[in-house]
C-alpha cells in the first residue's frame, strides 16, 4: 500500500508537459488525447490535460486493485529493526552406527633368502632320493623278514600239533581196533560157555571199552582236521610272507643299485664341474693378464696423446699471449702518436694565430 500511494502522489505532481506523448514520425498523435490537444484553444487544452491526468491516475489505481498489493516497502524508522529470528529444527539427528570391526592387519611379508646356485643340485637331490629309497626299502624288507619268522614259526607249531593229532588218530585206532578183538574174544568164550554169568560181565565191559575207543578216536579225528586246517592257513601265511619277503629283497637291491648309481654320477659330475672351474680359472687369469697388457698399452697410447695434445696447448698458448701482447703494444704505441699528433696541430694552431 505505500508504494501505491507513493506512485500516485507521484503521477499527480508531474506536469502537463511531461505527460504528453510526443507525435510520431508522420506528425499525427498517437492517442485520441494528444488530438484533443492539438485542436483546441490554451484554455481547453489545459482542461483536457487536466483531465487526462486524473484519468491516467484512476486507471492506475484500478490495475493496482485488480493486481493485488505490492509488496510493502520497508520504512526508513524500521529499516534498522532486527530481523525475527529464524526458527531452527531441534530434532536431534539419529546417530550414526559405526562399526566396530576392526580390518586384518596384512601379515608382513618375510623377505626369502636366495640361495646360491648349485650346479650339481640335481645330482645330490637323486643321491638323497636314492637313499630314501633305500632306507625305506631296508624298512620294508626287515619288517617282511620279522613277518616271514613269525609265519615260519606259527607254520612249525601247527605242522607239531598236526603231526601230534595224527599220532593220536592213529594211536586210538589201534587202540579201537585191540578192544573189538577183544570184544570178539570174549563174546566167543561167552557163547562157548553156554551164557556164564563171568563171561557176559566180560562182554558188557569189552564192549563199554569199545564205546571209549570209538569216542576217543572220533576226538581224536576232529582235533586232527583242526590242526590240519590250521597247518593249511599256516602255510598259506608262510607262502605269502615268503613272497612279500622276496618282493621286499628285489626292491632292496634295485634301491641300493640306484645308491650306487646316483652316487657314482655325483662323484664323476664333481669330478667334471672341478676340471671345468679349473680351466674356467686359468682362462681368467690368462684374460686377466691379457687385459693388464692391453690397459698398458692403451694408458701408454693415452699418455702419448695427452703429452702431445699438452705440449700443442702451450704452444698454442704461448702464442696467443705473444700476439696479444704484440697487439697492447701497437695499440699503445697508435695512442702515443695520436697524442703527439693533437700536440703538434695545438701548437700550430697557436703559431697561426699569432
Amino acid at each position: 500500500m505505500h508504494l501505491t500511494s507513493l506512485t500516485v502522489t507521484t503521477l499527480a505532481s508531474l506536469s502537463v508537459h511531461t505527460l504528453a506523448f510526443a507525435p510520431n514520425a508522420n506528425g499525427a498523435a498517437r492517442t485520441p488525447l494528444a488530438v484533443s490537444m492539438a485542436s483546441n484553444n490554451q484554455n481547453e487544452f489545459s482542461l483536457s490535460m487536466d483531465q487526462a491526468k486524473n484519468g491516467l491516475l484512476s486507471v492506475f489505481a484500478a490495475s493496482m486493485i485488480f493486481l493485488g498489493p505490492a509488496p510493502a516497502m520497508i520504512e526508513p524508522a524500521n529499516a534498522a529493526a532486527p530481523a525475527a529470528p529464524a526458527q531452527t529444527s531441534t530434532k536431534v539427528a539419529a546417530p550414526v552406527q559405526t562399526s566396530t570391526k576392526v580390518a586384518p592387519v596384512p601379515a608382513a611379508k618375510t623377505k626369502e633368502v636366495v640361495k646360491p646356485f648349485d650346479p650339481l643340485a640335481t645330482e645330490k637331490a637323486n643321491v638323497e632320493a636314492a637313499k630314501s629309497r633305500f632306507a625305506a626299502a631296508s624298512s620294508a624288507l626287515t619288517k617282511a623278514k620279522k613277518s616271514l619268522a613269525d609265519a615260519n614259526s606259527a607254520f612249525s607249531k601247527a605242522e607239531n600239533v598236526a603231526e601230534s593229532a595224527e599220532k593220536k588218530v592213529v594211536s586210538s585206532k589201534k587202540a579201537l581196533i585191540a578192544a573189538n578183538d577183544k570184544l570178539a574174544d570174549a563174546k566167543a568164550k561167552e557163547g562157548a560157555n553156554g551164557g556164564n554169568l563171568s563171561a557176559l560181565k566180560e562182554v558188557e565191559n569189552l564192549a563199554s571199552k569199545v564205546g571209549i575207543a570209538k569216542d576217543t578216536l572220533k576226538g581224536a579225528d576232529d582235533v586232527s582236521k583242526t590242526a590240519k586246517a590250521t597247518k593249511a592257513t599256516a602255510g598259506t601265511v608262510l607262502a605269502d610272507a615268503t613272497k612279500k619277503e622276496a618282493t621286499a629283497a628285489s626292491a632292496e637291491k634295485t634301491a641300493s643299485t640306484y645308491v650306487v648309481s646316483t652316487t657314482k654320477n655325483l662323484t664323476t659330475s664333481t669330478k667334471k664341474l672341478a676340471e671345468a672351474e679349473k680351466k674356467a680359472k686359468a682362462a681368467a687369469k690368462k684374460k686377466a693378464v691379457a687385459d693388464k697388457k692391453a690397459k698398458a698399452v692403451a694408458d701408454k697410447k693415452a699418455k702419448i696423446a695427452a703429452d702431445k695434445k699438452a705440449t700443442l696447448l702451450a704452444g698454442k698458448e704461448k702464442n696467443l699471449r705473444e700476439m696479444e701482447k704484440a697487439e697492447k703494444d701497437s695499440v699503445s704505441k697508435a695512442k702515443s702518436l695520436d697524442s703527439e699528433i693533437a700536440r703538434q696541430q695545438k701548437e700550430l694552431k697557436l703559431l697561426r694565430a699569432n
